[in-house]
């Protein structure tokens, strides 16, 4: 079902993608389980993204959130990659509780302590706000059931949520902010060599190059 690497190349390969733009994220209001829909632009990133993730990732299924935000970049990035798509809620985003949806002025005057606690990098104490350690180990388990085979895996999923998993496969302590946050319809890319060997990182926010700038026009001339 999945891509297999070629010779002399690592024997497992990751991508996490994160889902395109929403209305949401262009107000910056907190998403989390709230099923919010891909906006046009978001969209748009989506098909820009899929030739690119085409070209390096063939694989015959892609595993998403079944938020639709997530599933429909999904099923835009399989049409390009001739993939099938299924759905697995371990990759939903972290849930926020009573914070969703909420400007952050509100969620500042109704919740000051906890959020301050946030902005200091903290886990606030709300209801309904889910916490690293679960967001984590729901993670690890999808992970080390799709990588349970060798070879190319493709995930559209949250930011959160990645970012959470993409620590825990490296061993960044848990709440750390060591792994930057994930843009609209980018990836990040790991690869594993064997399952006694570690993780690494091959890159973060990952995205189609501009083929008006000069790094694209110098990356084209070097084919």
């Amino acid at each position: 079902m999945t891509g297999k690497p070629v010779t002399g190349a690592p024997s497992t390969r990751l991508i996490l993608v994160r889902h395109g733009e929403t209305d949401w994220n262009v107000q910056r209001l907190l998403q989390g389980a709230s099923d919010i829909p891909l906006n046009e632009n978001g969209r748009d990133q989506a098909r820009a993204a899929a030739p690119e993730l085409a070209r390096i990732a063939h694989v015959k299924r892609i595993v998403s959130s079944d938020l639709s935000r997530a599933l429909e970049t999904a099923q835009i990035l399989a049409d390009a990659m001739g993939a099938e798509v299924v759905t697995d809620a371990r990759w939903r985003e972290r849930s926020y509780g009573v914070w969703e949806g909420l400007p952050e002025d509100v969620r500042e005057a109704d919740h000051a302590d906890e959020y301050q606690r946030w902005v200091q990098g903290h886990e606030p104490n709300v209801e309904g706000y889910e916490m690293n350690h679960a967001v984590r180990d729901r993670a690890l388990a999808a992970i080390d059931e799709i990588t349970a085979d060798e070879g190319t895996h493709v995930v559209v999923s949250h930011g959160s949520t990645t970012r959470v998993a993409v620590g825990a496969l490296l061993g960044v302590e848990l709440g750390s902010h060591g792994i930057g946050n994930l843009g609209n319809a980018q990836w990040v890319e790991l690869t594993r060599d064997g399952v006694e060997r570690p993780w690494v990182l091959r890159s973060l926010n990952a995205r189609p190059l501009d083929p008006n700038s000069p790094s694209a026009e110098s990356a084209s001339g070097q084919a």
